[in-house]
Parts: C-alpha cells; structure tokens; sequence
C-alpha cells in the first residue's frame, strides 16, 4: 500500500514539488482550502502537510521523510496534536467546534504545533464557520486548519479570504483504468466516471449497494431511452425503495447521469444514432440532482426527470 508521501508525488507531482520547496522554507501559512473531487484524496493532501510540519527528518528537497516517528504516527491517524473533525449527519455543527476548544487552547503535546482538519468542510453551518474565524485571523500559537472541501466556493467568503487555496489537479482517467483493470464486474468504465480514487472505485465495486443500484439504473435507463411509461411507475416500485436516504439518493442520481454520459460518449464514438438525446437527458437529470439538494422529496425529484424525459422532443 502507498504512503502518503508516495501517494501525494504519485498523483500531485507539481503540488508534491510546490509544497516540499515551503516546507524547506519554512513558510507554510496557517489556513488552506484543499478543493478536490473526494475526502480521501483532500485528506491524503493534509495529513502530507501535517507531515511536513512534524518530520523529525526532512529529506534534502524538504519534502517529510516519510518514515520517522512523527511521520508514521500521522500515517496511521495516531498524531496527538492532529484533530479532524467530520459531518454529524448533513451538516457540521457550532457545537462540534466549541468541542475542539481545548484543543486550540492547550499547548501541543509534542511541539508548539498543532493542526486541526475540518472534512467536507462545505457543510459547516454558518454559525460553526462564524466561530472559526477568530482563529484563522489571530491563531493561538502556530495553529493550522486545512479545510477539505469540494467546492470551495460554498465556504464563507469571510473564510476563503482568509485561506491560501490548493485546487487538486484529477488523476488521468487512463491510469484510474489502468489501476482498475482486474476488476471482473464490468463496472469499470463507470467507476472511472465516479470516482478519481482508485481506493474508492474498489471499494465501490465491492459494495452490495452499489452494485443493486447499477442493476436498477441500468433498467430504469431502457425505460427513459424509449420513453416509456413504466419509466415513471418504476421511481415508487423501485427506487424509493431502494434510495433510502439523502447520501444514497444523491449517490443514485449521480451514478444515473454518469452512465448516461458514458452512452452518449459510445453514441459519439461509434457514429451511431439511436435517436436518443443523451445530451437533453443528461440536463434534466443534472437540473434533478440540484432539486434534490433544494429539499425537493427525491420521489418527486425522480417522476418529474422521468415526466420531462418521456415528453420532451
């Protein structure tokens, strides 16, 4: 398995670069935005910053070595002066700050740093980014605070003044094939579609859930390519059913615009039409996926995407 250190120069090489010459400087600042397509890759990014602060012995170009005490206790998430903190359901809430208070304010147990690591950031409440703040402009001791986030222009503007931004550059769908070549479900092309983390995609191909909704979507797909009525009965048989939560029906409308992306690309490439608009598809369901975020019920979310398809033109 890659360390972190390997995993960063691996798929970061330029950031890798960037990032070792301000370690050597010393001149890291104290509040950085990590904007990219998954949590894992965004934390991958932070704890290698973490481990840039903590190295016991920097390599020459002052990249972390990877392998000292301090290094390999961020490796495995043992570090005592590393906090993260994650969602509590579908948001992060003012009180799970002020639960890390103490942390601010304590010194470090093995230096003067310390380092807070806020995932999925773009779910902080106004309330829990307001009380963040007062640490980003006047940090207690040499404090830093990584938000992971997808899109980090969903984070306060008084927080994305206030913080260096990194955009992480995808890794090239051909190596995510590549990676994923031994895979014997069929599900490749997809989870390229899906995902840019090779952890994640065999994960995902691993996963009960993910595999049923394939199945469902792959039928509710014939269903909406020919306009057929069943098409809008299929939502309450099926995929009410099986999409029980705000995550999995997100999930399911993403996976169902990725796999109508992946037919119009073959429609493209083999000069072949079928009369079906892939192109209008993809915007209906793309303009459902928003609804949905916008606390539209996804039953109704999904019958009005099957409406508008069956009827358009």
């Amino acid at each position: 398995m890659s360390t972190i250190k390997e995993t960063v120069k691996l798929h970061q090489p330029l950031l890798f670069e960037k990032l070792s010459k301000v370690f050597h400087e010393k001149s890291l600042s104290h509040a950085y935005i990590i904007q990219g397509s998954n949590t894992e890759e965004e934390k991958s990014v932070a704890l290698f910053m973490s481990q840039g602060l903590f190295c016991d012995s920097p390599s020459d170009d002052g990249s972390p070595c990877g392998a000292c005490r301090s290094c390999l206790r961020i490796e495995q998430d043992e570090h005592a002066d590393i906090a993260s903190i994650e969602p509590d359901g579908q948001t992060i809430k003012v009180d799970q700050i002020r639960q890390t208070k103490s942390f601010f304010t304590s010194s470090g147990v093995e230096s003067r740093k310390k380092v807070l690591i806020i995932c999925e950031s773009e779910k902080m409440t106004v309330q829990s980014a307001n009380s963040l703040l007062k640490f980003i402009e006047e940090p207690d001791g040499e404090l830093y605070i990584f938000f992971l986030t997808n899109n980090a222009m969903a984070l306060l503007p008084t927080i994305q003044s206030r913080c260096q931004l990194i955009v992480l550059k995808k890794i090239a769908k051909d190596y995510l094939k590549e990676q994923l070549s031994e895979l014997s479900s069929g599900s490749t092309e997809l989870l390229v579609e899906l995902t840019n983390s090779v952890e994640e995609a065999i994960e995902l191909n691993e996963d009960e859930w993910f595999n049923e909704t394939k199945s469902l979507l792959n039928r509710w797909l014939e269903y909406l390519e020919k306009k057929d009525s069943r098409s809008f009965i299929f939502v309450q048989q099926y995929l009410v059913k099986h999409a029980q939560d705000k995550n999995q029906q997100k999930d399911l409308l993403e996976m169902l615009i990725a796999m109508m992306k992946l037919k119009m690309r073959k429609q493209i490439d083999t000069q072949f039409s079928n009369s079906v608009d892939y192109v209008r598809m993809i915007m209906i369901a793309t303009e459902a996926k928003q609804k949905l975020t916008s606390n539209v019920s996804f039953q109704n979310t999904c019958e009005q995407l099957a409406l508008r398809i069956m009827t358009s033109h």
